[in-house]
């Protein structure tokens, strides 16, 4: 029994760079896999009311764990809130990243045919082998679901943070509002997450309306410098309104719509066993002047 625990362990220890951080630099992610980044807006009560727009929560991520742990390509998935000014490093970024089973298949059974003498002693081989691997995967397992707690843990410490400076500083100004969404400072921060290769997803669980704090707000189309023309974006919404925002107007992206995180998760998994697409691959959707 000492010798498959000690293995088991070692399975596990290999296969634990799976983690959850939040950081307060926009370190580029590794290119192996797919990386994601949420840019999460929940900076007022007409995000749901109007578009369906809805805070993160765990039960979003069953499908993307399933797809990580029955598949073998690594994501990577950043969140990013929405606040008045992004470049005050108000918030961390959280990130979590999932890393397929180091400990590879299950161990062949020995054949049936060999001598009996040698079939024995390899049946014993086995066995130890066997639970050895079931034992470092059933921990694995436990690992993945504990880390994802984690990182859903740190997003909604992360929207409370934000919710409560917001109330301070209309407290402070006699309940007169401001502006408080600084949506380019948020792409243009995850295109740099984002890094520069390999199958890269932009998240837009926002209304896309750049009301910024301590500049004019933005009415003109991103760059390709702001937003690399082959990051992929998926729109979380009900409305369709963000997609028709004037940042988009244009841009050779591809997109996709889908009415909620959960939906935006399953449609990472499918994006796990697919190729990254080409930078002049234009979008899906019709384009639209929303002048």
């Amino acid at each position: 029994m000492h010798t498959i625990r000690t293995t088991a362990a070692a399975l596990f220890a290999s296969a634990l760079t799976f983690s959850a951080m939040a950081e307060d630099h926009t370190q580029p992610a590794s290119n192996e896999g797919l990386v994601a980044v949420i840019i999460d807006d929940q900076t007022g009560e007409e995000l749901v009311r109007d578009h369906g727009i809805q805070p993160l929560v765990l039960d979003d991520l069953v499908e993307l764990i399933k797809g990580v742990l029955e598949g073998g390509k690594p994501a990577t998935l950043m969140h990013l809130a929405v606040d008045e000014d992004v470049t005050a490093k108000h918030n961390p970024v959280g990130r979590l990243t999932f890393v397929p089973f180091a400990g590879g298949k299950p161990p062949r059974a020995p054949s049936p045919t060999l001598p009996l003498r040698v079939l024995s002693a390899e049946t014993e081989k086995y066995k130890r082998a066997r639970a050895a691997w079931q034992q470092g995967i059933k921990l694995y397992q436990k690992q993945v679901v504990g880390e994802a707690e984690g990182f859903v843990r740190q997003v909604a410490t992360t929207q409370l943070q934000v919710s409560e400076r917001f109330d301070k500083m209309l407290a402070a100004r006699n309940g007169r509002d401001f502006n408080r969404s600084d949506i380019v400072g948020c792409i243009t921060t995850a295109n740099q997450l984002l890094g520069k290769q390999g199958r890269r997803v932009l998240i837009l669980n926002t209304d896309a309306n750049d009301e910024p704090a301590k500049r004019a707000p933005r009415k003109s189309p991103l760059t390709a410098t702001e937003l690399s023309g082959d990051i992929e974006l998926v729109f979380v919404n009900t409305s369709h309104l963000p997609q028709q925002s004037p940042l988009f107007r244009g841009i050779p992206n591809k997109t996709h719509g889908v009415p909620s995180m959960k939906a935006a998760f399953a449609l990472l998994v499918e994006m796990l066993g697919q190729e990254p697409v080409a930078e002049d691959v234009k979008s899906d959707e019709p384009a639209v002047d929303a002048r």
